[in-house]
């Protein structure tokens, strides 16, 4: 690495980015050892951590120390407070689920304070669920086709005009979520999921439609998925958003 200083007192040349990187503080230290701990598995979710006492002699400093970088662990939410006699810090549950329920809170919160809208979660999970179809049908598994013809035990009974719409959006919202585990992304697992949790707890409003517009769709989704199509995949899902954007009277994005 070659670098020198010109008349002018300035460093010039290529210089090695490691000479302006930046120094930890102690608690930062100790924050990080911590994490590294839970990378390497040495803790695992849910592990409670030692007390302040013992961390503080393990990393030879002061409580104080040690209780500011578990305050910024804390932020970060890698790891949990316990309260009670036996309270403490724990490693947070890192699963998807988790983070999942988390966002989905996130966003019931966000709309009931009109931080966020049901459009922005529209357009979010427009192209998400568009994502989750193509790829489902590019890597569902024998075991994943398994999966989707037991959704059919969820399926409204009976004949077309005896299927009510609680039982057709209760049968879309577990379709939805087992075509983005076909998909085999966890972050789209976690996203589509989290936005169901969103609509599921806001209440989105629908009030007439014909639960056989509903689950044709979905047919259609589901066929190219076990046929392996990945655009007629994509474009059935389309359409099948389309109308649930109509029903929820929020207009999806522009195709395309």
């Amino acid at each position: 690495m070659h670098t020198a200083v010109n008349q002018s007192g300035v460093l010039v040349g290529k210089v090695d980015a490691r000479l302006f990187k930046k120094v930890q503080t102690a608690p930062q230290q100790v924050a990080t050892a911590i994490k590294e701990a839970i990378l390497d598995g040495s803790l695992l979710p849910g592990s409670r951590l030692p007390s302040e006492e013992e961390m503080a002699e393990n990393f030879g400093v002061s409580r104080p120390t040690v209780r500011e970088a578990l305050r910024t662990l804390k932020q970060a939410r890698v790891i949990i407070a316990t309260r009670g006699r036996n309270g403490g810090h724990c490693v947070s549950d890192l699963s998807m689920e988790h983070f999942a329920l988390g966002m989905g809170q996130y966003m019931t919160l966000a709309i009931g304070a009109e931080r966020m809208s049901y459009r922005d979660i529209v357009e979010v999970r427009f192209e998400l669920e568009l994502l989750s179809a193509r790829t489902a049908a590019q890597r569902r598994t024998a075991e994943d086709l398994d999966a989707l013809a037991d959704l059919e035990r969820l399926r409204p009974a009976g004949d077309e005009g005896s299927w009510t719409r609680q039982s057709a959006l209760r049968y879309d919202l577990a379709f939805h979520r087992k075509l983005a585990e076909c998909s085999h992304n966890p972050m789209v697992v976690a996203f589509v999921s989290s936005t169901i949790i969103a609509f599921q707890d806001c209440g989105v409003n629908i009030e007439d439609f014909d639960p056989a517009d509903v689950l044709a769709h979905i047919d259609d989704v589901r066929q190219a998925v076990v046929d392996g199509d990945p655009l007629l995949a994509r474009d059935a899902m389309r359409r099948h958003l389309e109308l649930a954007g109509d029903l929820c009277g929020i207009e999806p994005p522009a195709q395309r």
